[in-house]
């Protein structure tokens, strides 16, 4: 990603990514158990073609990451407990969730990267011709992030977009913009678990479209907000480094370290 313009000129690459994509198999995915908490164990393409298998089977879809701190919300609450179980695919996208897989002894293919997922389904939705719809962040944010993509991806159908904030009236217009788009992949970025109650909330308004919660991907994608240094993205504690830098998130570290410890413990006694 390029650091003064916000936009992925690297995925721009020489591949016939439809023959690459083709020849990934889901016969080997299986589920994971983390506290309670289904996780699909699978690589980055094997949850790209996922996706797009999801795209061709019609219905309505939902896609979200995790990381340690919303492995432990979800644990700790009915509604997000409910709402992740009828997910249609859950991410392991945080590097802790790699340490409990292999903790409980049941290591994870890999992890997925949040922020690479969404650019490699930016990148097959170009040459796929799937379109998306972006929800979320500011007005002015989510229209640089718009600017950003259509500079590396010209091709792209990015049929709507509409900015985060808005109240109970202005969300029947936003649902029915999405619902008359006829998206096949809508990113909302209204933040953990805000976003993942809007899309339980409006789905059944729909009949088709894969709905990923994003997080803060749509701040990153405008250039507004920085990436984390290269050894937190690497290591998949991006998240944990926007917690440790902004201090109004500090009380996030003790869920962490209750989850830690529940998983140590249970690997002791077990």
């Amino acid at each position: 990603m390029k650091e003064e313009t916000g936009y992925y000129d690297s995925w721009k690459e020489d591949r016939d990514i439809i023959l690459e994509y083709n020849q990934v198999s889901l016969d080997d995915v299986n589920i994971i158990n983390i506290l309670s908490t289904g996780i699909d164990n699978l690589t980055c393409e094997q949850a790209v073609v996922k996706v797009m298998k999801m795209i061709e089977d019609g219905d309505v879809h939902h896609v979200i990451p995790l990381n340690p701190y919303k492995i432990h919300r979800i644990k700790s609450s009915y509604d997000t407990k409910l709402i992740s179980s009828k997910a249609s695919m859950l991410l392991a996208t945080g590097g802790g969730i790699q340490w409990a897989a292999k903790m409980r002894g049941t290591p994870l293919k890999e992890r997925v990267p949040l922020l690479s997922f969404l650019m490699d389904l930016v990148r097959i939705s170009e040459v796929k011709e799937y379109t998306i719809f972006f929800v979320g962040a500011k007005s002015e944010i989510v229209e640089k992030a718009y600017c950003n993509i259509k500079k590396s991806f010209p091709k792209i159908r990015i049929i709507g977009r509409h900015g985060g904030f808005f109240n109970e009236e202005r969300e029947k217009s936003v649902v029915e913009a999405i619902r008359k788009s006829e998206a096949d992949i809508i990113f909302v970025g209204l933040g953990f678990p805000q976003e993942d109650k809007w899309i339980n909330k409006i789905r059944n308004e729909f009949r088709k479209g894969v709905f990923i919660s994003v997080g803060g991907c749509i701040d990153i994608l405008s250039g507004e907000i920085k990436k984390a240094p290269p050894f937190f993205m690497k290591n998949g504690f991006d998240w944990f480094y926007r917690i440790i830098t902004r201090p109004w998130r500090y009380g996030r570290l003790l869920r962490l370290f209750l989850l830690y410890f529940e998983i140590i413990i249970r690997k002791i006694f077990s």
